[in-house]
């Protein structure tokens, strides 16, 4: 693990992540690497016991939790959620008698899939958020189609205070992480801030690290993304996903374990499948099953694992460059580790843009979208904001280009070993539909049309 840890420690380095911990399984051994500090303005090393907020890799727990209740009896996984939330409100009303929690399971509730964080840090924080949901738009009929959704697993954070009794932090300590002797893990900022614990950063033009002052998500959306945990806590998480393996008692049972990382339906672009809710990527050639988190492009994690393989391995970053480091890691460990070589790129095809022109116009997923132009041979993505007075702190990637590598995938030129989209025809041959960046974005204008 030498080179490992000499890459670790020149890459954060070079691309501006101050702190940053490794967790790497291989064949039942374990390996722990950390690098850097906690904070550059109040430097503290990292250690195995230092906490980072792992970002969505926290929605894996909370469909962990929920399924410990499903295995216990207590819920039914297929029967409508109104049994169970009897006051749960959705715009559509049909959806609302027919969504299940395995739909919110598998990203397929069909509502909206970003929602507005809150300050509110009260126990009821997450109740208040779902009575809301009524706001968001349902863009298809639940089960229908796979589209992230963090709200989504908000509303699945409330079904678990409803089925136990206790707010959503309590719960999950109780199903997962006191079984798996998870010590080191907590979802309020005061339980870390008496502990070891990183700070997010951003990076300035200059590839400096910058303290982020904010915590990055607020307690409505701890069930979707709000765990903080520690390099020796995921190994331990690591290691029950992986194999079973735990030194405590097992929240679920083996089969139910193996269910979560099956492959349920097929996701969008660059996922290939989702399971329960792990997400399946073709990654050197092989279905790996994965997971990560982004706090507010200022905390990054990656968490990889190949179970039939007995290889795992996660990466915690205090920086919105981690995930540039997770790539790094553990691309090095299925080359160097498993001996596996990277995916070939795709080729762009060399279009005109009259032949792109069935592509452009204006996509929109409900909370993010982007106009698709023809321009000397590629599509450029301008994207904007569905809903800018509530999403204004978000912040979006510059204009792009993008190329088509096959009759309706296209990828970014910058990154071709992995597919940017997959456009979606209805039975007419009309493209309608683009799965792309893990939503499902529907073509709300066509290119030319005005509004």
């Amino acid at each position: 693990m030498t080179r490992l840890q000499e890459l670790l420690d020149e890459t954060a380095a070079s691309i501006g992540v101050p702190g940053a911990a490794v967790a790497v399984v291989q064949d039942g051994e374990s390996h722990v690497l950390t690098t850097g500090i906690t904070s550059v303005d109040a430097p503290v090393s990292v250690d195995e016991s230092t906490l980072f907020m792992i970002g969505s890799t926290t929605k894996t727990v909370t469909a962990t939790a929920v399924l410990s209740l499903a295995e216990k009896g207590v819920v039914d996984l297929d029967e409508p959620l109104v049994k169970v939330m009897p006051d749960l409100r959705l715009r559509d009303t049909r959806a609302r008698e027919r969504l299940t929690l395995r739909h919110l399971l598998t990203h397929g509730g069909g509502f909206e899939g970003d929602v507005a964080d809150t300050d509110d840090w009260g126990a009821e924080a997450i109740a208040r958020s779902v009575d809301g949901f009524d706001e968001l738009a349902q863009h298809a009929p639940p089960g229908s189609a796979f589209s992230y959704s963090n709200s989504g697993f908000r509303l699945m954070g409330r079904v678990i205070e409803l089925l136990t009794g206790d707010p959503y932090e309590i719960a999950a300590q109780k199903l997962v992480l006191d079984p798996l002797g998870m010590t080191e893990s907590f979802f309020l900022p005061w339980q870390a801030f008496s502990r070891r614990h990183t700070v997010g950063h951003t990076v300035d033009n200059e590839g400096r690290p910058r303290v982020a002052h904010t915590w990055g998500l607020g307690r409505s959306g701890a069930a979707e993304g709000g765990l903080a945990s520690s390099v020796t806590d995921q190994l331990k998480y690591l290691q029950f996903h992986l194999t079973g393996a735990s030194t405590g008692t097992s929240p679920v049972s083996p089969s139910m374990r193996v269910e979560m990382q099956r492959h349920h339906k097929v996701a969008a672009p660059p996922f290939d499948g989702v399971g329960m809710p792990w997400l399946l990527v073709d990654m050197f050639g092989t279905t790996a099953v994965t997971h990560g988190g982004n706090i507010a492009g200022i905390q990054r994690s990656m968490f990889t694992m190949l179970p039939e393989e007995g290889f795992g391995v996660t990466v915690l970053a205090n920086s919105g460059a981690g995930g540039a480091l997770g790539t790094a890691v553990t691309s090095w460990c299925f080359e160097h580790l498993l001996g596996r070589t990277a995916n070939p790129s795709h080729e762009a095809l060399m279009l005109s843009d009259a032949e792109l022109e069935p592509f452009a116009g204006t996509w929109d997923s409900g909370s993010w979208g982007m106009t698709l132009a023809p321009e000397n041979g590629s599509l450029t993505a301008t994207f904007f904001l569905s809903n800018p007075d509530r999403d204004e702190e978000r912040h979006l990637p510059p204009p792009m280009p993008l190329a088509l590598c096959a009759p309706d995938e296209i990828i970014h030129p910058g990154a071709p070993e992995s597919l940017f989209g997959r456009f979606i025809r209805d039975s007419d041959g009309e493209v309608t539909g683009l799965l792309a960046q893990g939503r499902a974005l529907r073509r709300v204008k066509r290119g030319g049309e005005t509004s």
